[in-house]
């Protein structure tokens, strides 16, 4: 996540944006409560108008396979604030670890629910939009006091001679959250067969949170090496 018409954030920038937000929605918490209460009360529409509380991180690890893309291995790393309240009410037997039974509860009671939004997934093959229709391997960890998903999206596209494009942004245009990219957050498994580069760049064409707010977006392209 950047804001438009800003330089490329570093990750230095990353954290002062996020201290920022916390700010603001400090800020409107003590000026503006009663007359926010008022608003969201008289104006459905006004719950759109949103801000992000839940900060997250993540990577992705691009895998291949022997006929092409195979999909994307995903990891977000939650903000301390969202990770202790998900502990709080998941973590049954407080031993700073999710048991079997504790990751079913969580995936049931708050991941599944992310299928409404594409699990924040926005994938386009070579211009065309691709629909994540389901996810696999859903795992969930506690590290250093932050909550860690971790999930595989299938997507399947086959490799030829000539380049393939897919362009990955992951953001949740509601606002509720705010998605970072991690330093160096691609990597790949099982490349060797296959010529593959990619960028990472602001996609202005998706901006969000009336036009202020661009994703960042993985552009990948590879193809099947010759001999």
């Amino acid at each position: 996540m950047s804001i438009c018409g800003s330089a490329f954030l570093t990750t230095d920038e990353r954290k002062l944006t996020q201290i920022l937000l916390w700010l603001i929605v400090m800020s409107y918490r003590k000026i503006f409560l009663v007359g926010l209460q008022v608003l969201i009360l008289s104006i459905p529409a006004f719950t759109s108008w949103s801000h992000p509380h839940v900060f997250l991180y993540s990577t992705v690890k691009v895998v291949f396979d022997e006929k092409g893309l195979a999909g994307v291995q995903v990891n977000w790393v939650f903000d301390e604030m969202f990770s202790s309240m998900m502990i709080l009410d998941f973590d049954k037997n407080r031993n700073r670890r999710f048991e079997p039974a504790e990751i079913e509860s969580l995936k049931n009671g708050a991941f599944k629910n992310l299928h409404k939004f594409n699990y924040f997934m926005h994938i386009k093959i070579d211009g065309k939009p691709f629909k994540v229709k389901y996810v696999k391997d859903f795992s969930v960890e506690i590290t250093e006091g932050k909550m860690v998903y971790r999930f595989f999206v299938p997507c399947h596209v086959q490799a030829e001679e000539s380049s393939k494009e897919v362009k990955l942004s992951i953001y949740d245009a509601t606002f509720y959250s705010s998605v970072f990219l991690e330093k160096n957050p691609v990597t790949f498994a099982n490349r060797h067969a296959y010529e593959v580069e990619h960028t990472i760049e602001k996609n202005k064409a998706e901006a969000y949170y009336f036009g202020q707010v661009c994703p960042e977006e993985i552009i990948l392209k590879f193809r099947r090496k010759n001999g």
